[in-house]
């Protein structure tokens, strides 16, 4: 806008109130206390306004994601990481479930659940410790992306082995044994792959998930025999190490498994795709990525 057009402006107004409403200095001009009145009211109603349009704007829709996972699993990986993703995605609400029970997603009004186990195409691998747990109520329209494997690994403080780095399967037996409910076969099986007959011990204990298992190790009670990636933070810290240096491979991998009419929906669809990354380098390390 031009001056002139200013000074216009400025002369219809004063001559519309029928008051001076600027003083006019030599290279500038100022409000006289009748334009100082006026403009603190005007500004108020443009602040109105402005409120006004900012409440009546369409907003970016907040989507809920109600992910389901086990106990486990949740606590000492997904949760760490999970910052990330909120990061990334701030207009989805990721709501935790944890279970080891089979998914219902109508049922349980879920959009994305973690399990542990094999879909019913994929190939068990022969001989290794079974997975006790069902992942779904029913497969059919059920899509899945593989995460990672689940290996199992024997841990304990180090003061249990006393001056030993680890111990062979036969020694393993003559300590204590931490068990987990939820995979009841583990040590028997884990030691069959190693060519021993597992026998229980009058020691051993019994806990019902592997977060338990993990406090039992970490307080000395025994050796728990847990999924290598719940523990890979105790692992680095040296809270616990390695008992026996077999790291055995269950029937099982662990899946995200959904809907697969709403694989593509926008929530879902970036889960997905973030947990698959997160995901890759632990497959890696397992050296079993396909």
């Amino acid at each position: 806008m031009t001056q002139s057009a200013v000074s216009r402006h400025i002369k219809n107004l004063e001559t519309h109130y029928g008051l001076r409403l600027f003083n006019r200095l030599t290279r500038e001009i100022e409000l006289t206390e009748a334009g100082q009145r006026l403009f603190r009211t005007v500004e108020k109603s443009f602040n109105a306004i402005e409120a006004a349009s900012r409440e009546l704007a369409p907003r970016e829709v907040k989507r809920s994601l109600v992910v389901s996972i086990l106990p486990t699993l949740a606590s000492t990986w997904l949760m760490p990481r999970l910052a990330k993703f909120t990061q990334l995605h701030q207009n989805v609400e990721v709501r935790l479930h944890t279970s080891i029970a089979p998914v219902s997603f109508e049922r349980d009004g879920i959009d994305i659940a973690i399990r542990v186990g094999k879909p019913p195409a994929q190939r068990r691998r022969k001989g290794a410790p079974r997975v006790d747990l069902v992942m779904t109520v029913e497969w059919k329209g059920v899509a899945n992306d593989r995460l990672f494997a689940d290996v199992l690994v024997p841990v304990c403080r180090p003061a249990l082995l006393g001056k030993r780095a680890t111990v062979d399967a036969l020694a393993l037996q003559r300590l204590p044994l931490i068990h987990t409910d939820s995979r009841a076969h583990a040590w028997e099986d884990w030691f069959g792959t190693q060519g021993v007959t597992y026998r229980p011990g009058a020691r051993d204990l019994h806990f019902g998930h592997f977060f338990m298992s993990v406090r039992a190790a970490l307080d000395g009670r025994g050796v728990a025999l847990v999924p290598d990636v719940v523990v890979e933070d105790q692992l680095a810290s040296g809270d616990l190490v390695i008992a026996s240096p077999a790291r055995v491979a269950s029937a099982g991998d662990y899946y995200a498994i959904y809907r697969r009419e709403r694989a593509d929906e926008p929530a879902i669809a970036a889960f997905r795709a973030w947990i698959a990354a997160e995901s890759a380098p632990v497959l890696v390390a397992q050296g079993l990525a396909d």
